[in-house]
């Protein structure tokens, strides 16, 4: 884990805003999985997903492979980098040869940076795992919104009501990560 700690500090000092982890610091421990400081639960499940959802908002995925070892979670998590379209950096490859194929080597962190904001085009927002609270918070305002509307007699419920109840729900969908609401 120091290796990775040195990794998100240098991140954050060339300027990323690093999601996952935030703060890597061990705070506990369920088997053999470790949460960090960062982490908004002591669920793995929910820990994960929020890694994930955190890859999907990302311009990139910084791998750190200390003598080229990936463990079973950074590789779900650079298969769902890829599956993403999320390109996976490293400074040591991957021993694992299919691993290899999927991540490329730079030299540095900043090349990293350099090279990945050349590729980028449109990241997803943050999901709900990134930053639950601000998310029901915001979606606790959208619902009001769409309360309040609703709650007018039948004839105050025209065509612009009936918009702004449609927008409000996609963004409701949108906040939740959610395409069948």
């Amino acid at each position: 884990m120091p290796a990775i700690a040195e990794a998100v500090a240098q991140l954050t000092d060339l300027g990323v805003h690093v999601l996952s982890p935030a703060d890597p610091r061990i705070v506990a421990a369920h088997h053999d999985f470790f949460f960090v400081a960062s982490d908004k639960t002591r669920s793995v499940r929910l820990v994960q997903d929020r890694h994930l959802e955190s890859i999907t908002a990302s311009a990139f995925l910084w791998l750190v492979t200390p003598d080229g070892y990936v463990g079973q979670s950074a590789s779900m998590e650079v298969g769902y980098a890829v599956a993403r379209g999320v390109a996976v950096y490293s400074t040591t490859l991957p021993s694992d040869l299919t691993l290899r194929q999927y991540v490329r080597q730079v030299p540095h962190v900043r090349a990293a940076i350099m090279d990945s904001a050349t590729i980028q085009e449109h990241r997803a927002l943050p999901g709900f795992l990134v930053d639950p609270l601000a998310s029901i918070g915001e979606a606790h305002d959208v619902l009001e919104r769409m309360r309040s509307l609703l709650l007018n007699p039948a004839s105050k419920i025209d065509d612009a009501a009936a918009t702004a109840v449609n927008r409000d729900r996609s963004r409701v969908r949108e906040l939740l990560g959610d395409q069948t609401l």
